[in-house]
Parts: C-alpha cells; sequence; structure tokens
C-alpha cells in the first residue's frame, strides 16, 4: 500500500487522545458503597463489568475512527501488481505535443498550445532524479527523437515552443513515441499525450500499423484533450491557374477553393487575388456550413518572369489557412525551334509565326532535321517539327516528356510508315492510312473551348473559323488517349492534343504544303501558330501541391554549378554544395508557407509553392470514443487515461501509477464505526446512570 499524501499520517498521533481521555476518566471514576446482601453485591459486579466492556469498545471505536479518517486523508492506493515497487522505480516519460497550426486556436483559458506548454512543464515538475523524459512534436516528422534526464533542457525546448506551420498526424508520434518506450528499461512507462485531437490528423489516411509489439500492457498513456471549442474557420483549400497561357499584360484567370468548415453561415466574406503583391481583383462570396465554392479572380500579368500569386480571405479563429499560393513564369522572350525535313516546307509556318510576331516575343531559328543530334533543345521552350525524325526521334521524345511542347506536322514527303514510327515514339493513336485525292476534307467541328482559341476570338458568342480545303490527310483519331481540337469528316483528326509525361504535343494530320492544303492561305493560320507556340511553352512543369514539410526533389540536370541557393519566403537564403554532375537535390526544409526559389549560376532553375495542409482547417475534434476505437485499431495494449480540462493531472497520474486509492473506503469506515460508537456510547450512558442509583 502506497500513499498518496504521507504528510498527514502525522495525525496518527491522534489517535492517543481516546486513550488519554479514558485514562483520565479511570482515575476519576466514583467508589460506591454497597449493601451487605450478596445478591446486590453480585449483581452490581456484573454491571461493573458490563460497563467496563462498553468504555473499552467505545476506546476501541473512537480509535479506528481517527485512524481511518487519517488514513482515507492520506489517500492510500493499492497496486493491482506486486512486482517491484513502482513509488520508487525510475520512470520514462514521453511527451507528445501537437504544435500544429489548429493549436492557435484561442478559448478562455489561451490558446490551445500555450496551456499544452503549461501542463507538461507541471508534469515535468512532478518527475524525479533518474527519471528519463523525450519531447515529441507532432509537426516533427522527420526528426528521430531520444530521451534525457537533463530536464531543464527538455523544460527549456516546451518553453520556447510555437506553432508550426507544418501538419503531421499523431500516428506518426505515436509510433515514435512507442519504440522509445519499448527500448527503456525503467519500470514506469508513461506516455502523455497533448492534442486537440483531430479526427483528420489522428491517423494517416485509413492506415493503421499494427502497434501490439510495442504499445504494450505496462505502458501508460494519459491523453489530453484540449479541442473542445466550436471554431469558426474558413480556408482555402486549393489555388488553381486556368489560364493555360502566359504572357505579358495579358490576363489570367486563377480559381480559388474556399470551405466553410465552421458549423454557421458566412455572409458577405471577401476574397483577393495577388499578383507579385499587389492586389488585382476581389470578390465576395457566402458559404453555408461545411460548404466548398470554386471562386473565380482575374487580374493582369505586368510583367515577365516568374510571377507570385496568392488568394487571400479574412482573418478567422485560424490564420495559417486564409492565404495560398501558386506560381507561374511568364517568359519575355520564347526560343523556338523550326525543324524541317525540307526546308521549302517551313516557310508558311516561318512566314506564318513572323507575322503573327507583332512584339517580337518569339526568336525563331529555322534548322534541318539531319542537324538534330547536334542541337541542344534545352535552349527552346517549344519545337516546330516538319516531318518525321526517324531513328534520331529520342531526343524530341525526353525533351517532350521533361515538360516542354511540340508541334508535329507531317512533311510533304512523309510516308505512312515514317508516320507510323512516329506515333509510336510518342506512345499515340497511329494513323489508318493517308487520303489523297478525291473530294477535299473540310472542318468538321472546333473544340472552341480548348485556351489555344480562347484569345482568338473577342466575342464569345460568334466563333467561327474559315475551313480549308484538305486534300491529303492522314486519318488518325485520338482514340480516347488525347483531344481532338480541330475535326474533319468521319471523326478523323486535324489537329489533335496529347499529354506525354510533363509536356504536350499537337499532331497536324496534313503537312503545312499547298500541296496537302490551302489553310497556309487562311487568316487563322499565323495566328493559331502562334497561340500554339505559346500555349506549349506555357506548360507549368513542376507545378505540383507541395505541403508545409514535405521533401522537395529539385532536377538539376545541366543547369547548376557546384552550388544551389535556395531562397525561401521571407528572402531567407540557403546555400548547398552539389556535385556538378549531380541530377537532383532532396530539399526539405519546407516549413514556410509561399514561393521557394531554386537557382545557380545567377539562373533559377526552379520556383515552388509551398503550402498549408488542408486537413489541419478541419477542427473536427474526436470523441473519447473515438480515441479508444483508435486505439484499438493499432492494437495497442496500453492503459488509456483521459484527463480533462477542469482535472488536476498529478492526481490522476498519481493513482495511475501508485494503484487504485482506498480513500473512500476509509471515510465510509469511519463514518460507519461513528454511528456504532454513537450507539454503544449511549447505552453505556444509561448503564452508568442506573449504576449509580
Amino acid at each position: 500500500m502506497t500513499f498518496l499524501n504521507p504528510a498527514i499520517l502525522f495525525g496518527l498521533l491522534a489517535a492517543t487522545i481516546p486513550v488519554l481521555i479514558h485514562l483520565f476518566n479511570l482515575r476519576k471514576l466514583k467508589k460506591v458503597e454497597f449493601s451487605t446482601l450478596i445478591f446486590l453485591k453480585e449483581l452490581q459486579k456484573n454491571k461493573i463489568r458490563k460497563v467496563k466492556l462498553k468504555q473499552w469498545l467505545l476506546l476501541l471505536l473512537r480509535t479506528l475512527i481517527i485512524l481511518f479518517l487519517v488514513f482515507g486523508f492520506a489517500r492510500p492506493t493499492l497496486k493491482s501488481m506486486f512486482i517491484g515497487n513502482s513509488s520508487t522505480a525510475k520512470t520514462t516519460a514521453v511527451f507528445i505535443i501537437d504544435d500544429t497550426f489548429s493549436m492557435g486556436v484561442v478559448d478562455a483559458k489561451g490558446s490551445y498550445l500555450n496551456q499544452e506548454k503549461e501542463i507538461a512543464l507541471h508534469l515535468l515538475s512532478q518527475l524525479h532524479d533518474g527519471d528519463e523524459v523525450a519531447l515529441i512534436l507532432v509537426s516533427d516528422v522527420n526528426n528521430q527523437s531520444a530521451v534525457t534526464t537533463d530536464f531543464s533542457l527538455l523544460k527549456k525546448s516546451v518553453e520556447s515552443l510555437s506553432i508550426s506551420n507544418i501538419s503531421g498526424s499523431l500516428q506518426t508520434a505515436l509510433i515514435k513515441a512507442a519504440k522509445l518506450l519499448d527500448e527503456s528499461p525503467n519500470y514506469n512507462k508513461e506516455l502523455y499525450l497533448l492534442s486537440d485531437f483531430q479526427k483528420s490528423r489522428m491517423a494517416d489516411g485509413n492506415q493503421f500499423p499494427n502497434l501490439s509489439e510495442v504499445m504494450k500492457e505496462e505502458i501508460r498513456i494519459y491523453a489530453f484533450p484540449l479541442g473542445d471549442k466550436v471554431v469558426f474557420t474558413i480556408a482555402i483549400d486549393k489555388i488553381t491557374v486556368n489560364s493555360q497561357i502566359f504572357e505579358k499584360d495579358k490576363p489570367l484567370q486563377v480559381s480559388a477553393f474556399i470551405s466553410n468548415y465552421a458549423k454557421q453561415n458566412v455572409e458577405n466574406s471577401v476574397v483577393s487575388l495577388f499578383i507579385n503583391g499587389e492586389r488585382t481583383s476581389q470578390k465576395s462570396f457566402s458559404l453555408k456550413a461545411n460548404e466548398t465554392k470554386e471562386i473565380i479572380l482575374e487580374g493582369v500579368l505586368k510583367k515577365s518572369g516568374y510571377q507570385e500569386i496568392a488568394a487571400t480571405i479574412e482573418d478567422d479563429e485560424i490564420l495559417q489557412d486564409n492565404k495560398r499560393f501558386t506560381q507561374i513564369y511568364v517568359p519575355e522572350k520564347i526560343p523556338v525551334l523550326i525543324l524541317t525535313e525540307e526546308l521549302s516546307d517551313a516557310t508558311f509556318v516561318q512566314y506564318g509565326l513572323q507575322a503573327a510576331n507583332t512584339n517580337q516575343q518569339l526568336q525563331i531559328d529555322v534548322k534541318l532535321l539531319n542537324q538534330l543530334l547536334s542541337i541542344d533543345l534545352k535552349k527552346y521552350s517549344s519545337v516546330i517539327l516538319i516531318g518525321t525524325a526517324g531513328e534520331n526521334i529520342s531526343p524530341l521524345v525526353q525533351f517532350v516528356q521533361a515538360g516542354n511542347g511540340l508541334f508535329f506536322f507531317p512533311g510533304s514527303t512523309t510516308s505512312i510508315q515514317s508516320y507510323q514510327s512516329f506515333c509510336a515514339a510518342f506512345q499515340i493513336p497511329k494513323a489508318n492510312n493517308l487520303s489523297a485525292g478525291g473530294v477535299p476534307f473540310r472542318f468538321v467541328s472546333v473544340d472552341y473551348e480548348h485556351p489555344l482559341f480562347s484569345r482568338l476570338f473577342e466575342s464569345k458568342q460568334k466563333k467561327s473559323i474559315e475551313s480549308p480545303e484538305i486534300y491529303s490527310a492522314f486519318l488518325q483519331r485520338t482514340e480516347g488517349k488525347g483531344k481532338s481540337l480541330i475535326t474533319i469528316s468521319n471523326n478523323i483528326s486535324f489537329l489533335s492534343e496529347f499529354t506525354i509525361d510533363k509536356g504536350k504535343i499537337f499532331v497536324a494530320s496534313t503537312a503545312p504544303v499547298m500541296t496537302q492544303t490551302n489553310f497556309p492561305l487562311k487568316g487563322i493560320f499565323a495566328p493559331l501558330l502562334y497561340e500554339s507556340v505559346l500555349y506549349l511553352s506555357s506548360i507549368q512543369k513542376d507545378n505540383v501541391d507541395i505541403l508545409t514539410g514535405d521533401k522537395l526533389t529539385v532536377n538539376l540536370l545541366g543547369n547548376v554549378s557546384s552550388q544551389v541557393t535556395v531562397v525561401k519566403p521571407g528572402n531567407e537564403k540557403e546555400f548547398f554544395p552539389v556535385d556538378e554532375k549531380a541530377n537532383e537535390l532532396l530539399y526539405v526544409n519546407t516549413d514556410r508557407f509561399g514561393i521557394y526559389y531554386f537557382s545557380s549560376l545567377n539562373k533559377i532553375i526552379r520556383a515552388v509553392s509551398v503550402n498549408a495542409n488542408p486537413l489541419e482547417s478541419k477542427t473536427d475534434y474526436a470523441e473519447q470514443s473515438d480515441i479508444k476505437e483508435y486505439f484499438l485499431k493499432i492494437k495497442s495494449s496500453a492503459r488509456l487515461t483521459f484527463i480533462n480540462k477542469d482535472e488536476k493531472p498529478e492526481t490522476i497520474i498519481k493513482q495511475a501509477r501508485f494503484g487504485t486509492e482506498l480513500w473512500k473506503y476509509f471515510v465510509l469506515l469511519a463514518f460507519l464505526l461513528a454511528l456504532i460508537e454513537m450507539l454503544v456510547s449511549k447505552s453505556s450512558k444509561k448503564d452508568l446512570i442506573s449504576l449509580t442509583k
């Protein structure tokens, strides 16, 4: 048995009070003169013995009452296991503190994070020399934790904690903690779990690892659920760029997907679009509870180069999800390569691009296909290929796969076999045949909704293209693997689009020469070529959704010297030495929201937008039953105890650590003995009265 308040045991000295009173009363007993009658003397003796017996019984009862009361206030505990002595055994305590940005919510007791820190510091003060402690942060997804006996160092770490932009799951932290506790030789193994227990961040999706080998019965888990407030929060979950062609002084369309995670409707809130830090547009919106809407915003691109794009909404109880970033690249000059088997085949293409290139944005090179292997394709944003490259096609395939654009025309002498070989190289549907002679083909349908045609017409109602006559064409269909932008009869594609890994390819079914079509003479030919080049040059090669804490792989092929410079949001710079032959750089310091720039040789080689994890905005908190069910799913045998905000944690922890408290039983026994004492005392008084008469 262990006493949680052993100082109260000094009260046992009070048990001597009834004894002293009893002895004092014995000295004051009066002598009673008895009759000489033998019968009366015997009767008197029996009564005296009875009174003395009751007095001794009263002494015992009063002493026991005091003893039981003192024991009750000393809070005795009894463990179910008697192996070792847990009151003196060393303890390994692991603290899991949720420092993700949902813990910035403030209630009547302050922010959830500050409440966690206060609880953790108080619990640390309850540990003793020789105990081991470890701190695991939910946001610290990459680093490994270790136990320490330096409490002061850990206290400083807790005191310095602040809200992290990185989201993480409790499950990842639990796995780390379970391994530390399983490796510990100490008798007491305790895990303190402080979190708001968002349902969306407990597990990693629907994956529940089997922790039965490390989360054993000797581990005690103390869960502190801090999330009990109805939180008002609206979040921008995603931002996408709708425009497919990026050009200076031209409009840019962006969609912001906004969710209302509150349990109340939102009326007339405002979302704003910023381009390079300048507000370019804003819109008001209303949302029902748990509703998501797409809000379309437009702004003008005022300069070339990398464009930082952000959508923002008004502040609420969670600030970090009110802004979301993306980026695009607007080239100042677009280098275009025209590769052709015969220079005469490229005449109309070259003249058409030059005619449409009124702002001199395009830099046009014309080269023969037999020079392909000696050309550095990385210098170009897009390539117009007239004719097939035969066995030398692989550089062009790699060029497209890397995220670039290719516009393919068959040449005037291209055969069905070479056309089929080209299609096979890019793994696109092959043409069935070459149709020449007979009635010319004409346009049957045009996909006017495609970005290629969006800027060719001023009026959205009246869109039409004068169809050329097509005398010869390869009969190709997209077969569901691409988009048919312009269709001729029998569902044959005149112009189709295919996505090849990160890049795109336009495929025309006829050569741009007068013997096969009069298309080059039509007014749409030059602007269509120009818009195609802009579209194919505006492909966002690395526009992936990176979340804070994610690892980022940067392609370095042919772009670096011996050092890569990273400029983080806030203009903080980091420098990484690299091998000039290195293919990639693994970057892990994605701890801020915004745009990261990677550069080498004074040239930006990549820009990446990093945003908040939308799951962190979902403030649907788990109930105790949900948490218990989760621990069952991960096969945990550890003993789980919940400690609410209004409870004293040290009391519950001591009870769990040392055993079941018995104070209620001792107080109950004292009460029952007090009742018996009253009855015996009353009876004893009657006997004394009858004895003195």
